[in-house]
């Protein structure tokens, strides 16, 4: 019989990780840290599946954990758990952490439950490939016309310029003022990463990432933000799998770091399929527009055959 996947709990509180320890034991081999010294040392001693960690903690507050549980073992299941709303920490548990989910305290029992019980099926169905490093592509004559291109989304055309030329050197980038715009991009270009504002035209992009996520797991997303608004980019981490989050006005040092490493995933993707299934995407908080993912399903179908052929 296959061993219990292993759960690392992290919260200074001792009353919590008891409280977690209780409620996973049945079913995972659960094992606890009161800080973050601890849960590197547990880390460090044996293969851990998924690690859940509070982020106010002294000494060490989760997002640095979770960087450094990245750094030493990739394989391991990231979750952020927090009691309150600072964008600063959630945009960084995304760009130092690579977070699979973040959770709101006081926690919901069904949904924390199903949360890591989605994260430990897709520790263990990736561990192998999560450890493997993707080997360089031999080059080519037709590298150029094979390199995956870049969307960048937003209804500012001076802002898509800025973009454009901090990145433009590195990759072919298609510009979109729409969401009809970016579909019709994505449809008829190999697009790798998209770039998006969280509103577009006065349309939530939100919808579409989603979609895209969940049928077409390989494109990443940088998303730009501007606005404190803690709530939208919980929702995003959680139900569109951001890749990473820049801050306009644009710092071209750093776009291009977010870009890079996003493309440097997608390309992941299409070497070790299997690493798609760390990025399922949680359910909607609200209803869909039914109408509105059937249009971008129907749309993608060429997109689909494509990705299909280039991720076999």
């Amino acid at each position: 019989m296959e061993p219990k996947a292993k759960l690392l709990f992290v919260d200074d509180e001792e009353r919590i990780v008891n409280l977690l320890r209780t409620m996973f034991r049945a079913d995972y081999e659960v094992v606890t840290a009161t800080s973050g010294r601890q849960a590197l040392e547990l880390i460090a001693s044996g293969d851990i599946d998924v690690i859940v960690s509070d982020q106010r903690m002294p000494e060490m507050v989760g997002i640095e954990l979770l960087s450094e549980v990245r750094k030493r073992s990739p394989a391991t299941m990231r979750i952020l758990l927090t009691g309150y709303s600072d964008l600063a920490a959630i945009v960084g548990s995304v760009n130092d952490g690579e977070v699979f989910r973040f959770i709101s305290k006081p926690w919901d029992h069904e949904e924390i439950k199903g949360i890591i019980g989605e994260a430990a099926q897709a520790a263990r169905a990736t561990r192998d490939a999560a450890l493997e490093l993707p080997q360089p592509a031999a080059p080519s004559a037709s590298a150029e016309a094979m390199q995956p291109e870049l969307l960048v989304i937003d209804d500012n055309a001076a802002d898509r310029q800025v973009m454009a030329k901090a990145i433009g050197g590195d990759y072919k980038v298609h510009g979109a003022s729409s969401i009809a715009e970016a579909l019709q991009v994505i449809e008829q270009r190999d697009i790798g990463v998209i770039v998006a504002e969280a509103r577009v035209g006065g349309d939530d992009t939100g919808q579409l990432l989603r979609v895209l996520k969940q049928h077409h797991p390989s494109i990443t997303t940088v998303m730009l933000t501007n606005a404190a608004d803690a709530d939208i980019v919980i929702k995003l981490i959680n139900q569109a799998q951001i890749f990473r989050f820049a801050t306009k006005p644009i710092r071209s040092g750093v776009f291009q770091l977010a870009v890079s490493a996003a493309m440097k995933e997608h390309q992941r993707f299409r070497t070790s399929p299997a690493l798609l299934k760390r990025h399922r995407v949680a359910r909607a908080s609200e209803p869909e527009d039914p109408s509105f993912a059937a249009s971008v399903v129907r749309s993608l179908g060429g997109l689909r055959m494509r990705l299909s052929s280039l991720l076999r």
